[in-house]
């Protein structure tokens, strides 16, 4: 029978070495993994030690890393794991596959990380852009417990939940936001360059033009003087607009999210439904409750809302119980704090909190349905209504000029 010699993790600080039999480098992975431990490396006794293909960095790349990429990661990371693939073999083959050069950087530099004997949550942990604290501390919980595939697993579930939800808001958008985009293209260019043309018939018009006609020559007049500062002003907007956390550190816009008559709404129902979502995930992969809390709240990225729940992590962390502190928060409804303290009182706290997210959740696409199907008749009508400004201040010096004649 094949011996292996074999290096795994055992908790988050403990590495083991020793060497075990086995028919295969599966049944050595499986024997290992059933033992509480994560197994890193695996070699043939009888071949001499393989080293580990040693990669230069690549040069950073400009494709952003986001959701979408950490999903496809962790994915491909729980499959390798489940198929009992040592770690550092699993992190070879992902970064061999992988495209994205900045990607492939961090995949290097984690695997570079977990073999010189540190833990595999730590190596994460050195890219908080890329893995998020709740990412991070779910894996390091799934190291002390041996089952890193479970947490991979779950980890997966909750991405895939939370990039659905981001696609659906994308795909919702797609055509108000082309429509606007043709709809404000379409005004420029008539102002910039179609009605300045027009304005010769106007100049020699010896009546006084009417008021909406001066309106429309005053706006062409400077559109057409200063559209390329207004090309230049627009952009830089964007730019700024698309920065991350731009306007994260502004309390004043958060309040206006939240009192908006219908996207106020959807902004609390969503914060419930993401704060159910992640704090359900982390008591489940074996997170005390008030280290959950000290992760969870930060993921509402509402200053609003994380000031209120930070009230909760210190009177959890003082003893008290997590449904009396959110009597507290005001844009809690008593119904989730009901349903809280009987989760708690029949020790069912994490089914509790699932069954809140997800009924939160299809609140939150019901309102996006709704705001969405309004949107597209309410863009044509605003386009419209300007549209036909347009054409009335344009007509209206012609049917003046009629009535003159006659």
């Amino acid at each position: 029978m094949p011996t292996f010699i074999y290096k795994a993790k055992k908790g988050l600080k403990e590495t083991i070495e020793g060497i075990i039999e086995a028919e295969s480098r599966d049944a050595a992975a499986s024997i290992l993994s059933n033992s509480g431990l994560v197994p890193i490396s695996l070699e043939l006794k009888s071949s001499p030690k393989k080293q580990q293909q040693q990669v230069s960095s690549p040069i950073l790349g400009f494709k952003k890393l986001g959701l979408k990429e950490l999903t496809i990661f962790t994915q491909q990371l729980r499959t390798l794991l489940r198929s009992k693939v040592e770690l550092l073999s699993s992190l070879n083959v992902i970064y061999k596959q992988t495209d994205n050069p900045k990607l492939k950087t961090i995949i290097l530099d984690v695997h570079n990380s977990v073999k010189d004997g540190g833990t595999f949550s730590e190596g994460l942990s050195k890219f908080p852009d890329f893995f998020p604290v709740i990412y991070i501390n779910i894996i390091k919980a799934g190291e002390a417990s041996g089952k890193l595939d479970e947490s991979l697993s779950r980890l997966s579930e909750f991405l895939e939940k939370e990039q659905d939800l981001k696609m659906k808001i994308k795909t919702a958008l797609a055509y108000p936001v082309m429509m606007v985009m043709v709809g404000v293209g379409t005004i420029f260019v008539l102002f910039s360059f179609v009605i300045p043309k027009l304005m010769v018939i106007f100049t020699d018009f010896q009546a006084d033009l009417p008021l909406p006609t001066l309106v429309l020559l005053k706006i062409s007049n400077v559109m057409n003087r200063g559209w390329p500062l207004i090309i230049i002003f627009l952009a830089t907007l964007i730019f700024f607009a698309r920065k991350k956390n731009f306007f994260a550190s502004s309390r004043s816009i958060d309040l206006i999210k939240t009192r908006l008559p219908v996207l106020g709404e959807l902004a609390h129902k969503q914060a419930i439904a993401r704060f159910a979502n992640t704090l359900a995930l982390l008591l489940h992969s074996g997170v005390p409750i008030f280290q959950s809390l000290q992760i969870a709240i930060p993921t509402l990225e509402n200053r609003i809302f994380i000031q209120q729940l930070e009230v909760v992590h210190k009177e959890v962390l003082s003893g008290a119980t997590l449904a009396s502190s959110l009597k507290k928060v005001a844009f809690i409804p008593p119904f989730i704090i009901h349903m809280i303290t009987v989760g708690e009182e029949g020790g069912r706290l994490e089914e509790v909190l699932v069954e809140i997210a997800s009924t939160y959740t299809s609140e939150s696409e019901a309102i996006l349905k709704i705001i969405t199907s309004l949107l597209e008749p309410l863009v044509i009508l605003c386009l419209g209504l300007v549209l036909g400004f347009i054409i009335m201040a344009m007509l209206l010096p012609i049917f003046q000029i009629n009535m003159l004649v006659k």
